[in-house]
């Protein structure tokens, strides 16, 4: 199962520093994560068993973004909040891969959800 989410979710520095400013506006950056999550996937359901691997391909909008940084928090809670997925934690996600795809006009994410093996 493949979901495209055309939403630029906030690294961590940015996440670190919004929470430093203001704790008002890290809530608001984890509620328009949930938010864009849940309008690319609500009804879209992960069927198949669990344990999953994830596969999330990241479309920067340039290479200055280290992927260290990538702060996926908002996407697997959105995934949980959605229903996509059952719930974020080790016994039914054990591996999630990070993909840099460069050379595209998209901005956002791709997750792939598959079946571990």
């Amino acid at each position: 199962m493949k979901i495209y989410i055309p939403y630029d979710f906030p690294s961590w520095n940015q996440y670190i520093s919004a929470e430093r400013t203001n704790r008002y506006i890290a809530a608001k950056i984890k509620k328009e994560e949930k938010e864009a999550v849940w309008t690319h996937c609500h009804g879209k359901v992960y069927k198949g068993k669990y344990p999953v691997h994830l596969i999330v391909r990241v479309y920067p909008r340039d290479k200055r973004r280290d992927l260290d940084g990538y702060r996926i928090k908002g996407l697997l809670d959105g995934l949980v909040n959605a229903k996509v997925i059952v719930d974020d934690n080790l016994n039914y996600i054990q591996k999630i891969t990070m993909i840099p795809v460069f050379g595209t006009n998209m901005s956002g994410v791709e997750v792939e959800i598959k079946e571990m093996r």
